[in-house]
């Protein structure tokens, strides 16, 4: 047992955590047992997996091994890696009833992780009581106990009570570390109490504070310098402290200057910055470089961002979150179709990065694992859903048609998991879609399949102002219908809306093609102009083209409408026509 028990850690020193796996499970297949220093060691090198961890220790109750302090202590840390803290609330519960019947005596380390636990999750006031429990149960807190604590109080807002446990670990003999300080630096600095923190910032440079061995670190630097709000020069000043004493500015430091820049509206040190970092020997990151995108965004030019986006990408610099945030919330319009293509294009190098994981709220595959984060990537498509609305809006407003009509929508439509509607808006804004005009709006509801329509209807818009004449009819595929079952109440729903969009609002002809069982048309034949007739010839191709795309959904029939080339061109000429 002692073997395996330190091979399965040497796993985890290698950070090979599948063949810790594969020796555990070797050990059951060969009808041994393990003891409970195997189990520790292996859900110890397993402690990033919650599931897997778990369900080794269900594994373990099963087969007669009963659990030591350290068991549950690794349980307790596992549930404050995945930020459990119902599950942490069971264990503890569940050691304290061992305690009072004599089977387990709770040790500091216990009490430590369960109070970071709660500080984590903003929960002051359960860490509190769990202070309590230990000196009552006359078990005295380290100084990771005490920086916990003073953390829970510090992530709560709450500085007055985060400097008096401060105080308290002092009376009680315990030594702080320089990691206890910046806790209580950053908590002034968050609550905009810049002058009390530079003020415990001088009684540890002079050490008036009693009991402060330490010394301050670059991290309580960098805390000092977000103190110095739109003060470029104090924080310089600060930075140029740091090196007297024998510390170099890291990343982070170089970030918080850049972004004191930006507070200040100097964009162009903010820049300086990057260049600075380089000269200086250290490759600038994705925190220094967003930092200098939003700089550039707060101060309107859009431009500058993109170019250092693109920069970063150059430099194999990977996007963050927050990166991807700052760029796509840049604009609060769109103008041109260029720029949609351009944030659709970025929206969609955001879906294909990061690491795809399930949102524990409703099980659904997204690209982050921290919850907030996921509700944070939904209200993103949210947003740009929404300026893309307003965008294809535009052609009823430019068509003086009456407004609002969409408003009238069920909108609850829109966002759907992996938001199809954005998808569909890139697929068919893509330049080969203007030689082309089939539209596929198979999938889409009526509120989704209307703003896809409006965006390919204002592209094609757009490409005429620039001299691009339309050379065919618009070919749109509404969905399928089996031959024999006839049209889903979907399909007539986006068949019908669509159709009023564009005869109503926007005046266009449109008429009903499909398979030879035949379909009502929506304007009568002896309507049909001569510039209608004159684009019949080119109808047979387009329907050919469209009819090799989807044969593999054979032998279902596509439902489709036809826009003809007649009735765009007319319905563009006066477009122009009232614009001069």
């Amino acid at each position: 047992m002692y073997v395996y028990r330190t091979i399965i850690d040497v796993c985890g020193l290698c950070k090979d955590y599948m063949k810790s796996r594969y020796i555990y499970e070797d050990l059951l297949k060969q009808k041994v047992t393990p003891n409970i220093y195997v189990f520790n060691s292996l859900m110890n090198v397993n402690a990033h997996d919650l599931t897997y961890t778990f369900h080794v220790y269900r594994n373990m109750k099963n087969l007669g091994v009963r659990a030591d302090m350290a068991c549950y202590n690794i349980l307790l840390k596992i549930c404050c890696l995945a930020g459990r803290v119902d599950l942490a609330q069971d264990i503890y519960r569940e050691v304290q009833h061992l305690e009072s019947t004599g089977v387990l005596k709770l040790d500091v380390f216990t009490y430590s992780t369960i109070v970071k636990v709660f500080s984590d999750a903003k929960l002051w006031h359960m860490a509190l009581k769990v202070k309590e429990d230990m000196l009552s149960a006359g078990v005295t807190p380290n100084t990771v106990t005490w920086s916990s604590l003073i953390s829970a109080c510090a992530n709560a807002g709450l500085v007055e009570k985060a400097i008096q446990l401060f105080e308290e670990m002092l009376l009680a003999g315990s030594e702080p570390n320089s990691q206890c300080f910046n806790i209580l630096l950053h908590a002034c600095v968050e609550a905009c109490q810049y002058d009390r923190a530079f003020r415990l910032f001088q009684s540890l440079k002079s050490k008036n504070y009693k009991g402060l061995s330490f010394k301050p670190t670059t991290t309580t630097y960098n805390t000092m310098m977000k103190a110095c709000g739109t003060d470029y020069y104090h924080a310089q000043a600060l930075m140029d402290e740091m090196r007297t004493i024998g510390l170099y500015p890291n990343q982070i430091s170089w970030s918080i200057l850049a972004d004191i820049c930006g507070s200040s509206g100097n964009v162009k040190g903010a820049l300086q910055i990057l260049t600075n970092m380089r000269a200086g020997g250290m490759k600038p990151d994705v925190v220094a470089y967003t930092t200098a995108i939003k700089v550039c965004v707060e101060s309107g030019n859009l431009e500058l961002a993109l170019s250092l986006f693109a920069e970063m990408k150059k430099y194999q610099i990977r996007p963050n979150f927050v990166t991807y945030n700052t760029i796509l919330r840049a604009r609060s319009r769109y103008g041109s179709v260029s720029e949609v293509q351009q944030c659709l294009a970025i929206y969609r190098d955001m879906r294909n990065a990061g690491y795809t994981s399930t949102c524990l709220g409703c099980h659904e595959q997204v690209h982050f694992a921290n919850y907030d984060l996921f509700c944070s990537y939904k209200s993103n498509d949210r947003f740009l859903e929404q300026l893309i609305e307003e965008w294809c809006e535009g052609v009823i407003q430019d068509s003086n048609a009456k407004q609002g009509e969409f408003s009238s929508h069920d909108k609850t439509d829109i966002g759907r998991p992996g938001s199809l509607l954005l998808e569909k808006v890139a697929e068919h804004l893509q330049k080969r879609t203007a030689e082309t005009l089939a539209v596929d709006l198979q999938g889409l509801t009526k509120v989704e399949a209307r703003i896809v329509l409006l965006a390919v209807l204002r592209m094609i818009k757009e490409n005429y102002s620039s001299g691009h004449s339309v050379k065919e009819d618009m070919l749109i595929v509404v969905g399928v219908h089996d031959v024999d079952g006839g049209s889903t109440t979907q399909n007539l729903e986006v068949k019908d809306a669509i159709t009023k969009l564009l005869r109503d609002e926007l005046g266009l002809k449109v008429l009903a093609t499909g398979p030879k069982t035949g379909l009502d048309t929506t304007v009568e034949p002896e309507n049909i102009t001569d510039s209608d007739q004159e684009s019949e010839e080119m109808t047979s191709r387009t329907e050919l083209t469209t009819d090799l795309i989807y044969s593999t959904r054979r032998p279902v029939a596509l439902e489709r409408l036809k826009v003809t080339r007649g009735s765009l061109l007319q319905w563009l000429r006066k477009r122009s026509a009232s614009r001069r």
